[in-house]
């Protein structure tokens, strides 16, 4: 691996970075709930999974000897811990708690599609610059991870597969719900779809909650 930092390296540093930034979210609905007890809550996880990277520049934070290994091993660490902390939640303040966390997500969803929206480098009359725009900010694995099977219609439809199994294998580690997470990603891209163009929504084309190995997905117009 080369010891130079790339474009492809600060464009997962920043998605790694998004996934902490939805994690503070859920702490801040969080403390409204249940007070305290989220507090205690987060300094349990960070003290197994460590706190998330500061805002720093990120040639200052990387291993510049392991530069893949580094980055994988952060891609690890930020889902993990969020959905560890979403455990936790879940299991100590109720079922408010569940509804908390889908918030924060199609909150956060909604957010990072502003933010793509603004940066005006995406051509968001069509379902294909759309999904480019989910690519830059939905953390999904290494780049070499990604297999989704794309299938675009013209320019009001694109829907594709994405294998679960990158993200997954760290809800397993934290021992969090799957299908529920499922559920709060699903809340995350109707957000995101939703802010950069009311014109378009999203949705699953196939009940990926009942343990599918496989989610599909589309973003297509409103009839």
């Amino acid at each position: 691996m080369s010891a130079f930092l790339g474009h492809i390296h600060y464009w997962l540093y920043h998605k790694i970075g998004r996934v902490a930034e939805r994690e503070q979210l859920i702490f801040r609905k969080a403390e409204e709930l249940c007070g305290a007890t989220a507090e205690e809550l987060q300094s349990q996880v960070w003290q197994i999974y460590g706190q998330p990277l500061p805002d720093t520049e990120l040639g200052e934070l990387i291993d510049h000897s392991n530069i893949h290994g580094w980055l994988q091993r952060q891609v690890t660490i930020s889902e993990t811990r969020e959905a560890a902390f979403i455990k936790e939640l879940v299991d100590n303040c109720g079922g408010s708690a569940q509804t908390l966390v889908l918030d924060a997500f199609a909150d956060h969803g909604k957010i990072c599609g502003e933010h793509a929206k603004a940066q005006q480098k995406y051509d968001v009359q069509r379902a294909g610059g759309i999904y480019q725009a989910i690519n830059d900010y939905l953390l999904n694995g290494m780049p070499c991870d990604q297999g989704d099977e794309v299938t675009v219609n013209e320019a009001d439809k694109v829907s594709w597969e994405g294998n679960t199994c990158l993200q997954e294998r760290n809800w397993i580690k934290a021992g969090v719900d799957k299908a529920f997470m499922k559920e709060c990603y699903q809340k995350w891209f109707a957000g995101f779809v939703t802010a950069l163009n009311t014109e378009f929504v999203y949705k699953q084309t196939a009940d990926t909650l009942k343990g599918d190995k496989v989610n599909r997905h589309e973003i297509s117009k409103k009839a």
